[in-house]
């Protein structure tokens, strides 16, 4: 009699690395963002959630009510209302984290062997760290998450549901609506960007994540920023050593190997690739450029395609039968 489930020996070690790397981001997290600033974050919750936050952190309302949630259940079994903050907030990063990792390496599975997709995640791993700046920013993984459900259901073939990412998105950054950007890169990569399908779910994509944008807009109010581009543009220069220091030391490596790799790379992220430059240019109108969390989606573009270095040349390429199967199917060139 064959066994209901073929257990996979090489999965094994990719599973351990997930975990182990999901420890590690957790407890960075926990210790230089949660940890030290309990207080200032709970008045920051309570601020959001009463509506008297300023904008755009009004807006990004996901990561406060989640947060919101998971105490009030705490709170049956503790009084210690800074205890159940930093518990509640734990507990969320332990589900983002697993996810991202997860989701992350089924992406990679789709292009590599087993040993390169470790590789690149340990990649996404070492850059997370790097990229903390603020004692609130835990929803930039939440956005991170997003965009990995959005490209695994665009490369399995489940894009339909891209809408409904964009509706969950928006209530956590306005930022999710890029993924789109990455969806028609993958549509023209398949020659399908003028199919109707195609077209119903960009426009149904963009029209739940206006929806979403506006209601939130209507319910805490319509404020005016004080983020303009003008603002931003201003404290960019001010931090400019600063900004500098960041961008060179982790992002100009992988944007430097992805140009390398970009001829090996498939249509789609040699597409992707190029949608960096106006996302760039976006980030320096509209964000702090030393913010480099908000930046994480890039990756899932830069490190697939420094992965290609390693393949190309020949390395780990002893792949088996279900590798060989998942490489056929990410193949988009």
């Amino acid at each position: 009699m064959k066994p209901l489930i073929r257990f996979n020996p090489h999965l094994k070690p990719a599973y351990i690395v997930i975990l182990l790397l999901t420890i590690i981001s957790v407890q960075t997290i926990s210790f230089n963002v949660i940890f030290p600033n309990v207080p200032l974050r709970m008045k920051l919750q309570t601020d959001i959630l009463s509506g008297n936050m300023e904008p755009p952190y009004q807006y990004r309302i996901l990561k406060p009510y989640a947060g919101f949630v998971i105490e009030k259940i705490i709170s049956v079994f503790s009084d210690d209302s800074a205890l159940n903050h930093v518990i509640s907030y734990q507990l969320i990063m332990i589900v983002v984290f697993l996810s991202i990792y997860i989701l992350f390496y089924l992406f990679l599975k789709l292009f590599f062997n087993n040993t390169i997709s470790i590789i690149g995640l340990i990649s996404l791993s070492i850059i997370i760290p790097l990229g903390i700046t603020s004692i609130w920013e835990e929803g930039d993984y939440y956005n991170l998450l997003f965009f990995l459900i959005g490209l695994n259901l665009i490369f399995l073939s489940k894009d339909y549901f891209l809408p409904l990412i964009m509706l969950a998105g928006v209530i956590n950054r306005d930022q999710i609506i890029f993924l789109l950007v990455f969806y028609i890169c993958y549509l023209i990569s398949i020659n399908r960007l003028w199919d109707k399908k195609s077209i119903l779910i960009i426009i149904a994509s963009i029209a739940l994540w206006g929806a979403g944008y506006y209601v939130m807009r209507m319910i805490f109010g319509f404020k005016e920023t004080k983020y303009t581009i003008q603002w931003n543009m201003a404290a960019n220069k001010q931090m400019l050593s600063q900004i500098i220091f960041l961008w060179s030391s982790m992002i100009l490596p992988f944007a430097i190997l992805s140009i390398v790799a970009f001829r090996k790379s498939p249509k789609f992220f040699r597409l992707a690739l190029i949608s960096l430059i106006p996302y760039v240019a976006i980030f320096y109108f509209f964000g702090f450029l030393t913010q480099l969390a908000k930046f994480l989606p890039a990756f899932l573009i830069m490190i697939p395609m420094c992965l290609q270095l390693v393949k190309n040349k020949g390395y780990f390429s002893s792949l088996d039968e279900a590798d060989q199967t998942m490489l056929k199917a990410g193949e988009l060139t």
